[in-house]
């Protein structure tokens, strides 16, 4: 029904003459108004969702066991100004034949008043939309008695959902709510960042269903701006009883920040559903450019009240939206964008008349409202068949559209950025919350190489699957890429022929067909090479394995908190020598087949079979990247990245290889050593070392400082040097099961323990070779000729055993083991069964030195009592001293010289502090002052 013929009403201004009567009026008006409204919603839900909201209001007045959320009889019930209707009464014993409704007084009504608000009141309301409801409740509520009161909400929405309908019920207290605190979040907006916009759209769309009336209602609209003064000249003058009202606040001035965090919100919810939040959108940017007076739709409707009007069909909330927006655009020229929002508003409607789930009187309303918007825009009958053929738009349509979009996207955002620069001062909480949406919205709008575009879809849209070509070509810069093309297109036609997509990777062309949800199995791809290796069967299980890899990560919940950290990497996908067959260099034509089947390190000539990896990775900034790492080195990198980001948190990575022949191989191997690093580098001691074989190579990955790096190593002669480097701290080693096949160096950290030194005695043909590793970690190596360990061992013994006397090192004890080879292959290790006996101590020679001049030493040499000196000998210090040690010897065998004791120095030991000395500096040194006794 629609009234026309009630009179305008005037009233006057604080001081001047004001009619209660008049004041009654506009409030028998707006509830006339909302029961309209409400008619309206019914007639669109079936018998059953109708006793919703018929109930709803009975639900809370009143306590009875056999009503739909039912707690206790002491939650607090009654709403002020209540009584059931006809209607509720009947709906009320159709539920229950036991509920007997009686009528009674409370000194005090907790439940203040019950609204609707959001789409619910709108042409774009279906049976599908969520209804938010607000619960306005006495501010004297304690919080047990809120407790009873959410259980009870809780109760009623479950009720809502046996019916069909979403019903999100937000506790309201009015009087908080005025100051900012507590503000209600709606199931279309942000909260804290969006308090006025949020009031405004509540008096814009909110739906009286029972208690107090809004104290927005009794002022005037041309006193807009003078609200809190006008509602005050009403309740001293007594024109009103306050309890007679509820008072949210008023309109009349707004943060600037809120039209940022506004706008950010819209523009973040237009990412995933941008037809749905483009006009809202270009109302905020309306709202916006009449800053600080801004004219509110909601004034709009309120002027149209007072002015007699109540025809609900013109005073629709989303059809009003849509008339500021085309006023705005209009009055700025802006045609495109005028389409677009037009294109917007027919999509939204259309999409509830095709869906053919509503109600025939709502369709019927819908079909009508768009027909006459269609008429007056002038829309040929081509635009309109073109806009219900969307959901089977080619492909190039599609990009087109996305192409407006996302420069529609762009502009909002770079409107909101000149807004902020001229108007906000951004802080708190607010603030905060803004830098976050804007964060969230420059990781999808911005474009980089390797970066894939996610194409906007509104919810239900979707690109019918279509054939698609993949070709090979060179480059503009001479290197070799991808380019995909719609449809079946032949080489000689390529050079002419509109292409979608150009990138160095296959897997980022792939990769944008696969989240993009453009391509299944009922279409075809068709395939063009020029050099390399890739067959059909492999572009198609590269692109299953996407599918798969897309689908299993597409619907994790977003969390805004995420863009207050750097984007992290979140899952990960690898393929391993996309397009490459990695035995097209041998000569015979044969495959490598070896019982050395490390992918690493293939065979007997070491060949490493990882020649490239394409990575895609989805971070948790909602961003999907594709990165292309090229040899051994550059894959050796990518998994430094992934143990890097797996420190933090722990990524999902999975390994995909399609090549002839070792795919399988390939792909269990990438994963495990992937899954070995994480492991190893997981653990709380950051200063882990990781040894890997690649090739021919040695590789060290080194957990020291910030992040893991690694570097290669040649031969194993330099892996010694580099694992004998002094540590800061305790720094185990741990070694690929495949690094070293026929050395006892694994074994030997193996039993490695922080705070002891471990001496390893390993006697080998001709030879006998001792391992020390020291109280953190670091490795001495040295040969020696034949020579039974015991005899081997007494002087490691004497010389660690002074060190420990003298310095206060780490160390707190010394360990013998024996290392034998076994008959079957590999090394065993056990206790050397050794006892140091000081009192076979034959000769002692003590080591002394002595900073001299820069980069020079002065050294003094004890053999027993002995002494030789630099002042004496100069550099021959250490011949005189070695051939007065060989003339002791009643044998005259010449036989290595070891020293027992030594005393320097930090500074010739290279170290700064006693704290940072370790046994690895004394072995060292030990070392060059023997090699220099032996000469």
């Amino acid at each position: 029904m629609t009234v026309t013929s009630l009179r305008a009403i005037k009233l006057g201004g604080p001081g001047e003459e004001i009619d209660r009567k008049s004041l009654a009026a506009i409030v028998r008006r707006f509830q006339n108004l909302h029961r309209l409204q409400l008619q309206r919603i019914q007639e669109y839900q079936t018998s059953r969702q109708r006793s919703f909201l018929e109930l709803l209001p009975l639900l809370f007045h009143c306590n009875h066991p056999m009503l739909p959320g039912f707690v206790s009889s002491e939650t607090p019930a009654g709403i002020q100004d209540y009584s059931p209707g006809r209607r509720s009464l009947l709906a009320v014993r159709r539920l229950t034949k036991s509920f007997e409704y009686k009528r009674r007084a409370l000194f005090e009504y907790p439940i203040h008043g019950i609204y609707l608000m959001g789409s619910v009141s709108s042409v774009a309301y279906s049976r599908k939309s969520d209804l938010d409801i607000w619960l306005c409740h006495s501010s004297t509520l304690d919080e047990p008695q809120l407790d009873e009161l959410r259980r009870k909400a809780a109760g009623v929405e479950t009720w809502a959902q046996s019916l069909g309908l979403e019903a999100h019920i937000f506790f309201v207290d009015s009087d908080r709510f005025r100051l900012g605190i507590g503000t209600p979040i709606s199931t279309e907006s942000c909260g804290s960042v969006q308090h006025h916009l949020l009031l405004e759209e509540f008096y814009r769309t909110g739906v009286w269903l029972a208690g107090r009336a809004t104290a927005w209602w009794v002022v005037p609209p041309d006193h807009e701006d003078r609200y809190g003064e006008y509602l005050r000249h009403l309740s001293e003058k007594r024109f009103i009883n306050e309890s007679d009202f509820i008072d949210f606040g008023g309109l009349e001035s707004i943060p600037p920040d809120e039209f940022l965090g506004g706008t950010l919100w819209h523009l973040h919810k237009a990412i995933d559903a941008p037809h749905k939040s483009l006009l809202k959108l270009f109302l905020m940017e309306s709202y916006a450019s009449q800053y600080p007076r801004t004219r509110w739709l909601c004034t709009r409707l309120k002027t149209a009240v007072y002015g007699g009007s109540l025809d609900d069909r013109e005073l629709d909330s989303y059809i009003l939206m849509y008339r500021e927006v085309e006023r705005y655009l209009s009055e700025r020229g802006e045609r495109e964008r005028l389409e677009l929002a037009r294109q917007c508003f027919y999509l939204k409607l259309n999409e509830l008349v095709r869906s053919g789930r509503d109600a025939e009187a709502e369709k019927r309303r819908r079909q009508e409202t768009l027909t006459a918007m269609v008429h007056a825009w002038g829309w040929s009958p081509q635009r309109v068949r073109d806009l219900d053929e969307r959901r089977h738009w080619t492909v190039i349509k599609a990009l087109q559209e996305q192409k407006v979009i996302s420069q529609e996207l762009t502009r909002n955002y770079r409107t909101v950025r000149q807004f902020a620069s001229k108007h906000a001062e951004m802080g708190g909480s607010a603030g905060e919350e803004i830098k976050l949406l804007g964060r969230r919205l420059s990781a999808v709008l911005e474009l980089k190489p390797g970066k894939v575009e996610k194409l906007s879809f509104d919810s239900g849209d979707r690109i019918e699957p279509k054939d698609f070509s993949v070709h090979e070509a060179c480059l503009a810069d001479g290197e070799m890429g991808w380019i995909l093309y719609p449809g079946r297109i032949a080489p000689a036609d390529a050079e002419k022929a509109a292409y979608l997509k150009k990138a160095r990777s296959l897997v980022e062309l792939l990769a944008w067909l696969s989240l993009n949800r453009l391509h299944d199995r009922s279409a075809d791809l068709f395939l063009e090479t020029v050099a390399s290796a890739l067959t059909s069967l492999e572009l198609r299980n590269i692109l299953r394995a996407l599918n798969g890899f897309v689908a299993s990560h597409r619907n994790e919940p977003e969390d805004l908190d995420d863009y207050g950290r750097p984007p992290r990497v979140v899952a990960a996908a690898l393929f391993v020598n996309p397009g490459i067959d990695v035995d097209a260099g041998r000569r015979d034509g044969f495959r490598m087949a070896s019982n050395r089947h490390d992918a690493l390190s293939y065979g007997h000539e070491r060949i490493n079979l990882v020649h490239q990896v394409d990575a895609m990775f989805l971070t948790s900034w909602r961003e999907t990247l594709v990165k292309r790492y090229q040899g051994l080195h550059g894959f050796l990198d990518c998994l430094a990245d992934l143990v890097n980001e797996s420190l933090s948190h722990e990524p999902v990575v999975e390994c995909f290889c399609f090549v002839p022949g070792r795919a399988r191989t390939i792909a269990l191997r990438v994963k495990a050593l992937f899954q070995d690093l994480r492991a190893a580098f997981s653990k709380s001691d950051n200063a882990l070392r990781y040894v890997l074989r690649g090739g021919s190579e040695f590789y060290l990955f080194d957990g020291q400082g910030a992040s893991v790096r690694f570097w290669s190593v040649p031969d194993i002669e330099r892996l010694h040097a580099e694992l004998s480097a002094a540590r800061a701290v305790f720094s185990p080693v741990v070694f690929d099961p495949a690094a070293l096949e026929n050395d006892p160096l694994p074994l030997i950290y193996g039993r490695n323990r922080p705070g002891v030194i471990q001496v390893f005695c390993q006697p080998e043909p001709g030879l006998v070779k001792v391992y020390i590793v020291d109280e953190r970690g670091a490795l001495f190596h040295k040969s020696h000729e034949t020579v039974e360990p015991e005899l081997l061992l007494g002087p490691y013994a004497s010389f660690l055993n002074d060190i420990l006397q003298r310095y206060v090192l780490a160390a707190g004890g010394i360990e013998y083991y024996l290392v034998e080879r076994q008959p079957s292959g590999g090394y065993s290790v056990k206790s050397a069964g050794f006892q140091p006996d000081p009192l076979r101590r034959m000769l002692e020679i003590r080591v002394f030195a002595q900073a001299s001049s820069p980069g020079r030493s002065a050294y003094t040499i004890f053999c027993n009592d002995t002494e030789f000196s630099s002042m004496d000998a100069g550099q021959d210090v250490f011949s005189m001293a070695a051939a007065h040690i060989m003339r002791l010897r009643q044998s005259g065998e010449r036989y290595p010289i070891y020293i027992t004791d030594i005393d320097l120095p930090l500074s010739i030991l290279g170290v700064d502090t006693p704290e940072a000395l370790q046994t690895i500096h004394f072995l060292k040194f030990k070392e060059k002052i023997e090699e220099r006794l032996n000469a």
